[in-house]
């Protein structure tokens, strides 16, 4: 007899969102991924490796001016928030904020706090730093 296999970190992200309840309100846009508006804020969550991730892509590119301002601002901003999530900005120029862990161990309350943590504050400061920086 075969031993059952384990689950896959996209078979845990699916059953993760149905035990929080967002299953009906996640938009699937690839294997194991999946997008979910957060007020103003749009959230993508899903496997990456033998983790999870929840990241609000919130700018295509950094502000083509004050960008050093705008550095130091998300470097402070990751301060405040205190290491529940963090800024960053990829290889293409997308600014995201993001939060990403091991799948092993993670339960449904830990998943409901990444995806509230990155919902959260992704709503929160996408308009703020629309406003200084995006003129």
């Amino acid at each position: 007899m075969k031993p059952p296999m384990a689950e896959t970190p996209t078979d845990v992200v699916a059953r993760l969102l149905n035990q929080v309840g967002l299953a009906n309100v996640a938009e699937k846009v690839g294997d194991g991924m999946y997008k979910i508006k957060w007020g103003s804020a749009t959230l993508i969550t899903g496997a990456a490796g033998n983790g999870i991730v929840a990241i609000a892509p919130m700018f295509s590119q950094p502000p083509p001016a004050r960008r050093e301002e705008f550095y130091r601002a998300l470097l402070e901003i990751n301060a405040a928030i205190g290491g529940t999530a963090a800024f960053a900005v990829h290889k293409d120029g997308t600014v995201a904020l993001q939060l990403g862990r091991g799948v092993e161990g993670l339960d449904a309350n830990e998943f409901a706090l990444m995806l509230g943590a990155v919902g959260k504050f992704a709503d929160q400061y996408d308009d703020i730093l629309k406003a200084e920086y995006y003129k």
